[in-house]
Formats: C-alpha cells, structure tokens, sequence
C-alpha cells in the first residue's frame, strides 16, 4: 500500500509556510463565504438553505492551490494536479470506491426496511431539500462537485500528503480530522443538520475522525490520488444527506463507515510503528 522514497519536499525548496497558507485560504473562503448564512440564520432563520453553502465547500480546494503556489509556483501547482488527480492506480480502489457506497445502501436501506416494516421509497432517494427538484443522478454530481472534489482537493489531496512528509500518516490524519472538524464550525449556525444535532455532536465528531482514516488509508493505498477519495466522499454525502436518510439509514451508514475506519486506524498504526513517516515517492 505504500511505496519507498517521500513526497519531494516542495517547501523545503520554497522556505516554508505553505500549510499556514492552505489553512489562511481554506477557512477565509469558506468562512466568508458561510459568513452571511450565519448571520442571516441567527437574526430571522433560513428558510432554505442556499446554493452559496454548496459553494463555501471549494474552500479547501483553493486552499491547495494557494499553498502549491506559494511553495512552487506554476509547476508545483502543475505537479500538485498531475498527482491527485491522476488515475495511474490499482484497479481494486476504483472497485472500493464505487463498491462501498453499493453496500452502504443495501445495507442502510435493508436496516431501515426492517425497523419501519416496509421498504424505503426508491423515487425519494438521494432528495434533499438543500437541492430541490434535483433528480439523484444530478444531486449526485453536485456532492462530487462541491463537499467531493471541493473538500478532499484539500484534506487528503494537499494537507495529508504535506503533514505526512513530517510525522506517520496516522497522525497526519489525527491532525487534518482536527482541521477538518474545526473548519465545519459555522455550519452550526444556519445548517439544520448541524444546528439539530445537540449531543449528537460526539458521534459527528468521532464519525469525522473515524471516517479520516478510512479516506487516509484510501489516499495512500491509491497512490496519494483523490480520485477514489472524493468518489467516496461525494456518495457517502449523497446517501446520508438526503431527507430520507435521517434516522435510521444515515445512523446505518455511518456506523459501518466507523468501524471502517477503526480498521484503518490500526492499519496505519501499525505502518507507523515500522516507520514513523511513509509517504511514498511520485514523479507524475
């Protein structure tokens, strides 16, 4: 799952910094972006949540071209896209990433059949009102587009890489879980599948860690491409998102995720323990 040899260190070339940048950018574009949403929940409430939250998503995104500049301009960028974005890995992690969302499904839908008596409504799936009107295969495309690409072109496609050049990817996935829960902060204030959760919090929070090591382990077992990490994502989102899912299904889907992700967790544990830094060598 990993290979010899490290990331070329681009910061070390450039004289540092580039993940004070990438945090800079990736809060201030979401954060500014969510601002307005905060303030306009917490003066009247929202009466729909607007496309402008879909939009804060890129935050990461621009976070990671931020930094591949600053550490290397144009050719570091370049190499940045050639390498989480490249396709150049093992069949089995296309398999995984399209796979896994199938028995998520099967699994969460089966569960919600036999608590309720009968089976979901298959013409509801994948709806939210977050995107009225939208049918699932559309719906679908935009979670890729936006919480998919937008979130993992950063956590695990530029910050997990850079961290891992440092420290074990277990703790560079202990370090970006602790960003990555941070950065949701003002979904609390306008989102209602944040602002209803309550104590519920605790589980979100371990979802969101446990669910780190299992996009971690995928990063890395795909030679540091996001590809199959933002597929994941992106179908995890769709199917715990929709108005559906709330309850059992998504308390379903996210159970299974968790106990991947304690998996993932020993795995990477265990790689740190024969080697304190593991991230492999690519020259896309």
């Amino acid at each position: 799952m990993t290979g010899s040899g490290r990331i070329p260190d681009a910061a070390a070339r450039r004289g540092g910094g580039g993940v004070a940048v990438f945090l800079c950018v990736s809060f201030g574009v979401t954060w500014i972006v969510w601002a307005p949403l905060a303030v306009e929940a917490q003066q009247g409430g929202l009466a729909t949540v607007p496309w402008t939250f879909f939009l804060g998503s890129l935050g990461p995104a621009c976070g990671a071209v931020a930094a591949s500049l600053w550490e290397g301009g144009p050719a570091e960028l370049a190499r940045w896209v050639r390498r989480a974005f490249s396709v150049r890995f093992p069949a089995r992690w296309w398999i995984a990433a399209i796979g896994m969302p199938v028995v998520y499904v099967v699994v969460g839908y089966g569960v919600a059949a036999v608590v309720s008596g009968s089976w979901p409504d298959a013409s509801q799936f994948g709806a939210t009102e977050k995107l009225p009107g939208l049918a699932w295969p559309l719906v679908a495309l935009v979670w890729v587009l936006t919480f998919g690409l937008g979130e993992e072109s950063g956590w695990r496609g530029w910050l997990l890489p850079a961290l891992a050049r440092r420290m074990s990817v277990f703790w560079a996935t202990l370090v970006v879980a602790a960003v990555w829960i941070g950065w949701h902060a003002p979904a609390f204030l306008f989102n209602p599948t944040y602002t209803a959760m309550g104590a519920g919090i605790i589980g979100w929070i371990l979802a969101l860690i446990t669910g780190s090591f299992l996009l971690s382990w995928m990063a890395q077992g795909a030679r540091w491409s996001i590809v199959p990490v933002l597929i994941l994502h992106a179908g995890f989102d769709l199917l715990t998102a929709a108005d559906q899912s709330a309850g059992v299904i998504a308390s379903t889907i996210s159970a299974i995720v968790m106990a991947q992700g304690l998996v993932c967790a020993w795995l990477l544990w265990r790689d740190a323990r024969h080697s304190p830094v593991r991230a492999p060598m690519l020259t896309p």
